[in-house]
């Protein structure tokens, strides 16, 4: 079974509750949770974004349901999130991924090539080699250059200098994680939104 499907699947099942993915690095990280971002917000499940692991169960007076999303090398923190009754996705490194492999279900971000093909030619049903080659070298900005593609096909224009702007998106999303992680304010997540629109230089007619 693909990655994205494994996903797809523990995000709309409930009959497991922990999902370990081993990050690679941040570039790999991001497109694993941008798909999950999409997927949980398809299912109406709330997702909430953790630094290390905090003890929650997440209730809901009106029974929604929550997924725990957090970045950590701490094995301390992973096994206590094990013993939890959290239901959560944790990133973590090669190690732990190792460690953890045999026990929980786990996902390789090594495969993250295979993954993003799958998203774009069985998932979206996109036949382009070049977004394909694009979104392989640039994992990251995977979701955002397919909505451009969905949106204006015929006139799908890859940035040529996008490798130069790269850094600076990759850092406004890990500020666009910060931000949702601690709860900030709609008006500051638009502002580094509108920022990240801005090196990429998008025409809002085809973004």
């Amino acid at each position: 079974m693909n990655n994205l499907q494994i996903i797809k699947n523990f995000i709309k099942e409930d009959r497991e509750n922990k999902l370990l993915i081993n990050q690679v690095n941040d570039e790999i990280a991001y497109f694993y949770v941008n798909f999950i971002e999409m997927q949980t917000s398809l299912e109406q499940i709330n997702l909430t974004y953790q630094d290390n692991f905090i003890e929650d169960t997440n209730n809901d007076l009106f029974g929604g349901k929550f997924i725990n999303l957090c970045f950590s090398k701490n094995n301390k923190d992973i096994i206590k999130n094990l013993g939890s009754k959290n239901k959560c996705i944790i990133f973590t490194d090669y190690k732990n991924y190792k460690k953890y492999l045999s026990s929980i279900t786990t996902i390789n971000g090594y495969e993250y090539k295979k993954d993003i093909k799958y998203l774009i030619e069985e998932i979206l049903q996109i036949s382009n080699l070049e977004i394909l080659e694009f979104c392989t070298s640039t994992p990251y900005l995977t979701f955002s250059e397919t909505s451009k593609y969905l949106v204006n096909a015929s006139g799908y224009l890859k940035e040529s200098n996008i490798r130069e702007n790269t850094n600076f998106i990759l850092d406004i999303r890990k500020k666009l994680f910060i931000l949702k992680r601690n709860h900030e304010s709609i008006k500051k997540i638009y502002f580094y939104l509108k920022e990240e629109l801005k090196y990429k230089k998008f025409n809002f007619l085809v973004y």
